[in-house]
């Protein structure tokens, strides 16, 4: 996307807003690099899936998605030659029950969602995988039957540890005086009582350790002596088992890994189209009508940075029409030019727009902007050297069915070479198929739009009683600037907009 749009229109603003609404930060990151659709048919398909989220949300229809970041990292391991852990394993079996679930709650919808639908599809077939591991792990870890051996060994090791803590128990009851507390201390896979160190010469057994401050050791009473060796030698066992399983289940999972990675890329896709649906319900939002005839209807269109601020915008521009907008500085013009402008591109992000129903947008090849607040002063250029700037670079890259828009063209300048070169750029592009919206003041530049056919005009309202502007688009008009009561208002002083005023009577 290139930076200027993306900063001038607040395009990651909304991005950000939209990734904060996915489960996972690698969703997430994927969602603000969303790639830009250019073509009509790829747009469509990108909001017909929002559109089937949205409507899925306001239904309140549940949806869960697993956190995928702790599964990408899965795969270094892999490289590394490293047996993933029980809860890698378990990472990979959320993901895969996680797409079970998902698929099961989509298909009690899939008249209404023929795009997800379709989506889901793609699933890569891999429920022996899931299966292998539902048969293998459990809420515990490995579970007890995931082989005839771990089952024994296990079996064996429960058995000898409750006939380890019932000797244990007894010797404890016997010799309460000698020990130091009752409770049974592991120490290399031996249960061991807590024997007062004057007192381990008394009996016969093994000191296992004992404590910082060696006033208490760690003894296994002879009397346990055979069934700890047992028990040890059955915990190797077990951990060797274990340790067969997750070396099978390492491999069977890296057997799968491409099915698997798609996987992952779809559910990722899943929840950032959720994501996106999140979004459109919470701000209010529509899927448009769609067409490459440069046809622009808007029916009460809201920035969505501006909140409960945002004054309703309506715009009607047939195929062959461009929009000059005039009217008073602070009035609300560029608002308007980016409104239309972020609305063109966030279509173009699969992102609905709140607007009303009826909306219709076109979905152009380029989108250019030449906004005074978003120009290069790094490159030490004057106002119109920096615009001059921009616009070269517009008409020198101008593609076929592209949206212009221009704020204040030609200004910075000479009022007369300002007009005169405005126009010419003008007419330039738009003999060239572009749309274009441009925001002027320059009385000739307002002149050539009301005798250009190509031209509709528009102004933003004025309030002269109340001296406010209004912040709304009036079709088919056309405004003053207005500079009188704009300085007025920050506070020039009376008898300097006295002398103004004189001077404005004069010159006309």
């Amino acid at each position: 996307m290139d930076k200027t749009i993306q900063e001038t229109l607040q395009l990651d603003t909304i991005l950000n807003a939209v990734a904060g609404l996915t489960h996972s930060d690698y969703a997430a990151e994927q969602l603000r690099q969303t790639p830009v659709q250019d073509d009509l048919a790829g747009v469509k398909n990108a909001l017909a899936l929002t559109h089937e989220a949205h409507d899925l949300l306001a239904q309140d229809v549940l949806l869960t998605f697993y956190n995928l970041d702790q599964i990408t990292v899965i795969r270094t391991k892999l490289d590394q030659g490293r047996l993933l852990t029980v809860e890698q394993l378990k990472a990979v079996q959320d993901t895969l029950v996680n797409w079970r679930r998902l698929g099961i709650v989509l298909r009690q919808h899939e008249q209404d969602i023929p795009q997800l639908m379709a989506l889901l599809a793609k699933q890569p077939p891999l429920n022996g995988l899931r299966d292998r591991l539902d048969d293998v792990l459990d809420l515990n870890g490995i579970r007890d039957d995931a082989t005839p051996e771990l089952a024994k060994l296990r079996k064996d090791k429960d058995k000898q540890s409750h006939q380890i803590q019932q000797q244990l128990g007894q010797f404890i009851s016997k010799h309460n005086h000698e020990l130091q507390g009752k409770q049974l201390i592991r120490r290399d896979q031996h249960y061991c009582v807590q024997l007062k160190a004057t007192y381990k010469h008394k009996f016969k057994g093994t000191v296992m350790g004992q404590s910082a401050t060696g006033s208490t050791v760690f003894f296994e009473p002879s009397t346990v002596t055979k069934t700890g060796l047992e028990l040890a030698a059955t915990l190797d066992a077990e951990e060797g088992e274990v340790y067969q399983i997750l070396a099978t289940m390492t491999g069977d999972v890296e057997d799968h890994w491409r099915d698997l990675q798609k996987q992952i890329e779809l559910l990722s896709e899943l929840d950032q189209i959720f994501a996106r649906g999140q979004y459109g319900l919470e701000h209010d939002a529509i899927r448009p009508k769609l067409n490459d005839r440069q046809v622009i209807h808007i029916i009460n269109g809201r920035h969505p940075l501006l909140g409960e601020n945002a004054v309703p915008l309506n715009v009607d521009l047939a195929a062959d029409q461009s929009l000059m907008i005039t009217g008073a500085n602070s009035g609300g013009k560029t608002v308007v030019l980016k409104t239309i402008a972020l609305f063109s591109m966030m279509v173009k992000l699969g992102l609905e727009i709140p607007a009303d129903p009826g909306t219709e947008l076109a979905v152009f090849d380029q989108v250019s902007i030449d906004i005074g607040d978003q120009q290069n002063m790094a490159a030490q250029l004057s106002t119109f050297s920096g615009e001059m700037t921009t616009l070269v670079g517009i008409t020198n890259e101008l593609r076929p069915n592209a949206l212009i828009l221009l704020d204040e063209i030609g200004s910075g300048t000479d009022p007369e070479e300002g007009t005169a070169l405005g126009i010419a750029i003008i007419q330039y592009l738009i003999d060239q198929g572009a749309k274009l919206v441009v925001t002027t003041h320059y009385t000739g530049i307002k002149d050539y739009a009301v005798a250009e056919p190509h031209f509709m005009t528009g102004a933003m309202a004025f309030d002269r009683q109340t001296l406010e502007p209004e912040y709304r688009l009036l079709l088919n008009q056309v405004g003053a600037s207005e500079a009188m009561w704009l300085a007025e208002r920050i506070g020039l002083k009376p008898e300097i907009l006295a002398l103004a005023k004189d001077q404005l009577k004069t010159t006309e």
